[in-house]
């Protein structure tokens, strides 16, 4: 078992990563715990760890409708009517959504109590479940609320991979790949050797990959835990132009293969502004396509909305008048922030599209 500890905002974030470690929660976790346990989850991998502790469970399907405010608030009144306290614990376990809702209301109730996060996805072990950002959905507004909260234990027992489907493996390490293009040239080499062993579910390399990951996000995190200097802006490559082809396909898409793809257009962007070297674009896509993910829209086999598609960039969270602020690679493994001005991203959108 390997184990990670930064201090984010003055608060300690502990890390374990291994196979086999769930036990570890009983070291943590006394007092009051609410489990937010996704439905598909075996609800006797936790529940049976604490079972001699003061513990409720709320079970989840994991979709977008968990993460309605409606929702929120009934967890909210089950913390309240159960006479939870700020020492006592919520627990989540599942993907990006069990995540989000669990720090969402860890964040509000008694203006913060104690979260632990068990991502059981290879997404959330390498991205969701770290850095302490949430979002909830306020009617049809998607993440129109949130907040910044850190999580004081986060749990990766890559146990929990052992069901999940080569095509979920796969959608997680759209977001390795990021780190590894702007960021850890280390880790791009390590995963252009990898790929085999990984696909044969080789454990050690899966280990590596989740935390290299995390050490990589967390040295973001801990320099911009608030959003507030850009830095952490370096882990929103390829988002722009990939939220963009999601809110075209009405999320019918993963999110890794709409981040992979973002990813192509935007080091396209790069080299044409003449910030990124030319290569980056071969090196970007060889590496997509050694683990599986699509380099182009054709790949998807769907209909893209183009007109939605253009109007979601204008949309981008983080456009500043009539430019958009992006990360973009200035060599492999290094990146810097661009004022992109909109309309240039459209066109080079619209290259993209075909």
């Amino acid at each position: 078992m390997r184990c990670i500890e930064e201090d984010i905002c003055c608060n300690r974030t502990k890390i374990f990563i291994g196979r086999n470690i769930i036990e570890v929660l009983r070291e943590y976790i006394d007092g009051k715990a609410l489990i937010l346990r996704q439905r598909v989850i075996d609800p006797n991998r936790i529940v049976n760890i604490l079972r001699d502790r003061n513990i409720y469970e709320v079970v989840l399907d994991g979709g977008e409708r968990d993460k309605d405010i409606s929702n929120v608030m009934n967890i909210v009144r089950i913390l309240y009517e159960k006479g939870f306290q700020r020492r006592d614990h919520i627990v989540a376990v599942g993907g990006g959504t069990l995540t989000d809702v669990a720090g969402f209301v860890a964040s509000i109730y008694l203006r913060g109590i104690n979260l632990v996060n068990i991502p059981t996805t290879l997404l959330g072990m390498v991205d969701a479940a770290i850095g302490g950002k949430n979002g909830v959905n306020l009617g049809d507004m998607k993440n129109a609320l949130g907040t910044f909260y850190q999580p004081s234990i986060i749990v990766s027992d890559l146990e929990f991979l052992d069901t999940l489907p080569d095509e979920e493996m796969v959608n997680g390490m759209a977001e390795v790949i990021k780190y590894a293009v702007v960021m850890d040239r280390e880790l791009y080499t390590f995963l252009k050797k990898s790929y085999d062993r990984f696909f044969n579910r080789d454990y050690d390399v899966i280990e590596d990959i989740v935390y290299r990951s995390a050490i990589d996000k967390l040295s973001i995190v801990k320099q911009d835990p608030y959003e507030l200097k850009g830095i952490r802006s370096v882990l929103n490559f390829g988002h722009t132009i990939g939220h963009a082809i999601e809110v075209s396909t009405k999320f019918s898409i993963s999110h890794g293969k709409a981040v992979a793809i973002g990813m192509v257009c935007e080091s396209m962007l790069g080299i044409e502004l003449g910030v990124s070297p030319k290569d980056i674009l071969e090196e970007v896509i060889h590496m997509l396509k050694l683990y599986r993910l699509p380099t182009n829209v054709k790949e998807l086999g769907i209909d893209i909305d183009r007109d939605l598609a253009l109007y979601a960039v204008t949309r981008d969270k983080k456009s500043r008048g009539a430019e958009i602020l992006m990360p973009l690679p200035v060599e492999l493994g290094k990146w810097d922030l661009f004022r992109v001005d909109i309309e240039f991203v459209k066109s080079v959108f619209i290259k993209c599209l075909g």
